[in-house]
């Protein structure tokens, strides 16, 4: 077959999702696959509930197009997750002014300290304006299960504050969910 212009051109193809915004159903979604190990169809399921959700409240195109804010996360985690799937929704940076890059690292660590049944969802801003989930965190990396195919993220590229050249991820304390299926006392992962 012969090679088109396009192809010759180097611009590679978009990939599914590439013109969306719904990182934030999909955080939603693989954050809750990691908690319950959902099978594909339960995954599914709940994709289509948010999908039918969204739409019924005429949300749907606006989302699709602008992405999901953080106030409105919180209600879609509350309204259609709810606790049959995800038992506690905790943000402990909520209201705090926004931590050094340390105390926040640690905070996830300490959360995502190898017990099953927890996740994070993160969001970013900065060079990525993402959400995403966080499956492991080391003392050098972010380690990520991202629908945007986001594998990691250099602890000596992220930030808490703003973004530079070298420091371009910035991480928002604020809008990270503590996700579980257990009772919390979340002021353990504070520091």
């Amino acid at each position: 077959m012969r090679k088109t212009n396009r192809l010759m051109a180097g611009l590679p193809p978009f990939q599914q999702g590439g013109l969306d915004s719904l990182c934030g159903l999909y955080s939603i979604i693989n954050a809750e696959r990691i908690i319950n190990y959902s099978t594909d169809k339960q995954s599914q399921k709940l994709f289509d509930e948010l999908i039918h959700y969204l739409s019924r409240r005429g949300l749907l195109s606006k989302f699709l197009i602008g992405g999901i804010l953080h106030p409105q996360m919180l209600v879609i985690l509350d309204k259609v997750v709810g606790k049959k799937r995800i038992s506690n929704v905790k943000l402990p940076w909520r209201g705090v002014t926004n931590p050094d890059l340390t105390t926040f690292w640690k905070s996830m660590q300490n959360f995502l300290d190898g017990t099953p049944g927890h996740s994070i969802i993160l969001g970013l801003h900065g060079y990525h304006d993402h959400w995403t989930v966080i499956e492991k965190i080391t003392n050098r990396s972010i380690l990520l299960y991202d629908s945007a195919m986001i594998k990691r993220l250099p602890r000596s590229s992220c930030t808490t504050v703003y973004a530079t050249w070298q420091r371009k991820h910035v991480l928002l304390p604020a809008q990270t969910y503590f996700l579980s299926n257990e009772v919390l006392d979340i002021t353990q992962y504070d520091t």
